[in-house]
Formats: C-alpha cells, structure tokens, sequence
C-alpha cells in the first residue's frame, strides 16, 4: 500500500508470549477468537521505537504452510513457519533500502510456487520456491508512463498472470504473465485503486478504488474482465467510503470491502458482486485497510487499524484509534447476507493474514495491548489468534461438477472428486475440447488450486487427474481453462454417495 496516500499503520515486534492454556482474545463481542502469541520478528525494536514497525500485507502458502509478510523496517519479506509461529527468514527485496514505505505487497501463485513481491516503487519481484536458494528474482520495472508505487498485487489462475495496481497517476492495472514472463497487458484505470482480488465464479478481477485524486467521488468496486481486457464500475460506494481491502466469499459472490478515509465515522461494507447491491454497513468496524477471507470457515477478518467507532469496548492507542479486528461470517442464513460475529481487540496495525488448515489469524502490531496514555508498553510483534468458530462444510468424500459450455464454444465436461487417503482425488473427463495446454482451476478451503489436463487433439477429447490440498468448496464454481480462456464452467455439489 502507498506510504503516505492511505498509509498503513505502523506494526512492530519483538516478544513472544506461549500460553500453557488458551486465551480468550480481549473485546467483549469477541467471535470466538482465542490468543495464543505474538511473533516476535528479529532487527525490530521495543514498543514506542521510531522507524520499526512498518509493514504491509501478508501472503500465505498452504503447500508449505508459509506466511510472508512484507516488512518495510528490514526492507524485505518476512518468512513465518505456521507450523512453530516462528519467523525462520528474511527474503530482501532489491534496491529498497532507502525506501520507508517498501516493500508493498507479498503473494504466492500456489500452482507454480512462485512468490512475486510489489516494491512500492515501479517494479515487481517474482522468486521461483522451487530452485535451490537462494535464488535470484524475476524483475519486471515500469515506466513513470504508467504510473508509480507498485501495489497490490492478485493471480488470475484461469491465464496464470499476476495483476499489480501501480498507484500513482497515472493508474494502471498491469498484466504478467508468470510462464510466459512477459507483460501482457496495460491497462489505464479510471480511479486510483487500492487492493484487488480474483473471483473465480465470473474470473473477473475486483478492484476496491479509493479515488484519492478524485475527492473520494469515484470511490467503488470495479471489475476488470481479462479477456477483454476492460473496466467497469460494479458498485459505488463512495463518498463516504473509499475502498481499501476487499475479499471475496467464491459461495455467494459477496464482498466485504474495508472503508476508511471519507466524512465521518465510516463502516465496512458487503457488496453483492452478482448487481453491486450494497448488503450491510458495518458500522462497528471502520478505518479497515485489509480484508482477508478464510474459504474453510467462511469468515472475513478485517484488520480495523484506523476505527473510530466506539462500541467494541477495546482500549484507544495514544492517537484517536480504537483497533480492532472485525470478523464478519457468511456461512450462516440468509445466503444473501453476510453478519458481524463481534471483534477483538487488537493494537495499532492495519494487517491480517489466514492460514486456512489451523485457522490461525495473523496481525501484525506496533503496542498489545493498545494504551491510550503511552505508546511504549506490552508488547510488539505479530499477535497469532485460533479462530475457534465451526466449519462452513462438513468434510467431503466425494463431489462432483458438470461443466457447460461458456461463449460459442463447444467445451463440457464431468469432475469427480474423491477422498483417497489423506488426499483429495480430481479426475475428468472433457469433450469439445482443442488447443495446446488445459487446466482446473478448484476453489478449496485453502485457496484456488490448479489440476492438469492431458489435451488429446486428434479426438478432442481431454483428461485431466490430480490432488488437491484442501476439501472442494460446495456451491462454488469449477471453471475449465483452455489456452488461457475460460472455456465451461460448473457448480460443485456433492455426490449422492457422499458420506458424513
């Protein structure tokens, strides 16, 4: 995120704090988030120390089990083991060390393995988690023609590129390609844009616009289409609430996007992709700049840094914030809405990163507890909660899709998915099918994950097999991508032979 348009809170760490038992995160609306410790992260200084503390998002592999936090004070990548909640490294970024609001944005292509960086300044860093280390990155630089402040970054799986938002005028949304590594695409946006994130039911591209050139009055969700390469307005939702985090529910198509920034006391809200109908305000969470959604319980964690609502019961920072973490739910009825379950107080801090196989919520923060007389006590560091609540789904056996068509093609097929063991089994079999290279892209309760497909050319027919990391996401969508396209499309349900 930008250093000093929207800035993000500073955080900070350095103590660890292991309970024998848990404990119950303080806030009395807590939703059943239980403290377990705060990371400390080696190079940061005590609480109250100017320059340490400064960091931005937090990208997750759950092949490795790895978080990555971009971590501005030491001017590189943080790497953290979920497994011992321990930070084991540091990845530098190249030529950021003069720079106080560098490095932007980590995130992880889970089917390649590759981890690509924003620097906040004009380039994009890609590393390859499977050659030996260390390894040297993939370097992609822009010209001031298309902006400055590389920020927030996204995977579109269905074409395998990485989109990254540079937020500087003039504002564009860049394309590149990861197996081709190459820029594919350049495209001009209307408004200065914030974070951004990959829907797989439609394959679009969400954008959460704050419009700070703008006054705020273009502020909104706008979708970019890859395949024609366009921008529309969805939804607006500013002024008053210009758009920072956003995250998407892939069951419902609904959004929660973090507001802060406009007149007054603002809320985040929920956004129905599907017509831009604005669902709820949450005016119990505001001056939200991170958005972060767990598909296996199907919560949202807004990281509250900058909220000015007073009715969480949590202590102020020594500045006029409250911060909390939000958690809202969208598993629960009615399916068109999604609900607060309650906050937790947190410290000051505008992050929040899932790992969604421990649900453990991560949130990085400069003071715990927050003290509204001095900005030197507790602790700093990456406080680590256990989300407690139920399961969306019932574990899967075995489900399926089928497949149709999309445009004027002639593509189907059938996915069977089946438990095996420890793992999740993907078989299909497509017909209509032609072209050089196909693939599965699944949303699963860790994530979207890729299955290849075997093209056969001379009968058009194509097989595709594979496992999966986590369990299918019932009422999700399956979609066939064929040389980069999306080709058919289909709604997972489970198997009549399901057994629970």
């Amino acid at each position: 995120m930008p250093a000093l348009k929207m800035s993000r809170l500073l955080g900070c760490w350095t103590l660890v704090l292991l309970s024998i038992a848990p404990v119950w995160a303080q806030g009395p609306q807590n939703p059943g988030l239980v403290y377990l410790q705060t990371i400390p992260v080696p190079g940061w200084k005590a609480t109250g120390t100017p320059g340490n503390a400064n960091v931005d998002l937090m990208g997750y592999n759950p092949v490795t089990r790895i978080m990555y936090l971009a971590d501005r004070t030491n001017h590189g990548v943080d790497v953290i083991d979920t497994h011992t909640n321990s930070v084991v490294g540091l990845i530098p970024v190249p030529g950021i060390g003069s720079c106080t609001g560098c490095p932007n944005v980590p995130l992880v292509a889970i089917d390649l393995q590759q981890l690509v960086v924003s620097d906040g300044l004009s380039s994009v860093y890609v590393w390859d988690l499977r050659a030996p280390q260390p390894s040297q990155p993939d370097q992609y630089t822009f010209p001031t023609t298309m902006g400055t402040n590389t920020d927030a970054l996204e995977y579109d799986p269905i074409n395998q590129t990485i989109y990254v938002v540079t937020d500087n005028p003039p504002e564009y949304l860049i394309g590149i390609s990861l197996p081709l590594k190459k820029v594919v695409s350049q495209t001009p946006l209307p408004v200065s844009a914030d974070l951004i994130k990959f829907n797989p039911i439609d394959g679009k591209i969400y954008i959460a616009a704050e419009d700070a050139e703008g006054g705020n009055a273009g502020a909104g969700v706008y979708a970019y289409d890859p395949e024609t390469d366009a921008v529309r307005l969805v939804s607006r939702i500013g002024p008053p609430c210009p758009g920072h985090g956003i995250d998407i529910d892939p069951i419902s198509n609904i959004a929660v996007v973090g507001c802060f920034g406009g007149v007054g006391d603002n809320g985040d809200i929920a956004v129905d992709l599907s017509n831009g109908a604005l669902l709820t305000t949450f005016t119990d969470v505001g001056g939200t700049d991170t958005v972060v959604f767990n598909p296996n319980n199907r919560r949202f964690y807004a990281a509250a840094g900058l909220n000015t609502a007073t009715t969480s019961g949590c202590p102020k920072g020594t500045g006029p914030f409250t911060p909390i973490l939000g958690v809202m739910n969208a598993s629960g009825p009615p399916r068109d809405r999604v609900r607060l379950d309650g906050v937790v107080c947190t410290g000051p801090g505008h992050i929040a990163g899932v790992d969604p196989i421990t649900n453990f919520v991560y949130v990085p923060v400069s003071q715990y507890p927050a003290d509204p007389n001095s900005s030197t006590t507790g602790q700093n560091g990456v406080l680590v909660f256990w989300d407690s609540s139920p399961l969306a789904q019932a574990a899967v056996t075995e489900a399926e899709a089928k497949l149709a068509p999309l445009g004027g093609n002639a593509a189907s097929a059938t996915v069977d998915l089946t438990l095996h063991r420890r793992r999740m089994s993907v078989r299909s079999l497509l017909t209509g099918v032609t072209g050089h290279i196909a693939w599965l892209v699944i949303p699963t309760t860790v994530g979207n994950e890729l299955v290849p497909c075997t093209l056969k050319t001379s009968t058009g027919g194509t097989g595709c097999s594979g496992d999966l990391v986590g369990d299918p996401l019932v009422g999700s969508i399956v979609t066939l991508s064929v040389d980069s396209i999306a080709v058919a499309r289909g709604l997972i349900t489970r198997s009549p032979r399901d057994v629970r």
